[in-house]
């Protein structure tokens, strides 16, 4: 729902080229071992490949994803996680072990690099959902995120691309495990809106469907309704994942409490709050607007607070902003 700019990991990146580069680091012979592995499996020479494959764009890992998968045809393997892979084939090639083991250092990563991603992409929301807050904070001199990491191709299924960075996206427990999960978007007739090239915020429209003449005292009056725009197929598979019309159903007190602002704030109401405090209390509309909301109303701000989409959306339906 949230779209990421991933300029705002520049920083990161050169980080994290410095950290796999550096010789008197413990980790450098690993990351040689890893790209040593790659060599292999997408049958490359290049001494760089890992770096590649960690800073790679959604065009290049789609590219790796089919390259991966012709290894496997190739190589008579299952096309399966990696650790049932392991345990469905009686002796696993040194390949397929070292694909797990690919696999299973992401969690050396998350714990290095999670919290800075997080940090640095200033995003206090789910970017699937939009719902619930994802936060930042310390616990014993140690940094720490309450968002949950999600491979958007799952590194069950893509090893390789377990600590890609541009693969990793910030949400929350009930996007991230209870509903999609390991869900094949390098499948075309799955595939869902990527967060870092895409805004499903630009392709679904919250409206209000009224079923009753008492819809602006009681929260049965109404339903709400979540319209994908132009029968765009990745964001209806992205409304259906993740549930987020029934989900939103949930928050209909908030949008109650929209229409009855409706009725309180009225035009000439507004204008003279806004004359009385220009300057002091408000820099400009936006703010007087976000206010009586409660929500962030411009698209690019609607990650830092949960439900700003459904705000947004609702608000301009009831002519509220």
């Amino acid at each position: 729902m949230i779209r990421i700019d991933p300029t705002k990991l520049v920083n990161i990146q050169a980080d994290f080229q410095n950290f796999i580069k550096n010789k008197d680091s413990k980790y450098n012979s690993k990351f040689q071992k890893f790209n040593t592995l790659l060599e292999k499996v997408f049958n490359e020479e290049d001494n760089s490949l890992i770096e590649k494959i960690i800073f790679a764009d959604h065009t290049t890992m789609e590219n790796y994803i089919k390259k991966y998968k012709n290894y496997l045809r190739t190589n008579n393997h299952d096309f399966i996680s990696i650790e049932t892979l392991c345990k469905k084939e009686n002796e696993p090639t040194n390949i397929l072990k070292e694909l797990l083991e690919l696999y299973n250092y992401y969690k050396t990563f998350l714990d290095r690099w999670n919290y800075q991603i997080v940090k640095e992409l200033n995003i206090n929301t789910c970017c699937y959902c939009n719902r619930e807050s994802v936060l930042v904070f310390n616990k014993d001199k140690k940094e720490m995120t309450t968002a949950e990491m999600d491979h958007f191709y799952p590194r069950s299924l893509y090893p390789f691309l377990s600590i890609s960075i541009f693969n990793l996206i910030p949400s929350c427990k009930t996007c991230n495990s209870k509903l999609k999960g390991d869900l094949d978007t390098g499948d075309m007739n799955k595939s869902i809106i990527y967060p870092y090239e895409d805004s499903f915020n630009d392709k679904a429209k919250f409206k209000l469907n009224i079923e009753k003449s008492n819809f602006y005292e009681k929260e049965n009056g109404f339903n709400l309704q979540l319209e994908i725009l132009n029968n765009n197929k990745k964001a209806k598979r992205t409304k259906d994942l993740f549930k987020l019309e029934e989900l939103y159903q949930n928050h209909k007190d908030i949008v109650l409490e929209l229409i009855q602002k409706e009725y309180i704030y009225n035009d000439s109401y507004t204008d003279e709050i806004f004359k009385n405090y220009e300057g002091t209390l408000f820099k400009n509309k936006e703010d007087l607007q976000r206010l009586i909301t409660c929500g962030y109303v411009e698209d690019k701000d609607l990650h830092k607070r949960p439900l700003s989409k459904l705000i947004k959306d609702i608000s301009k339906e009831l002519d509220v902003i």
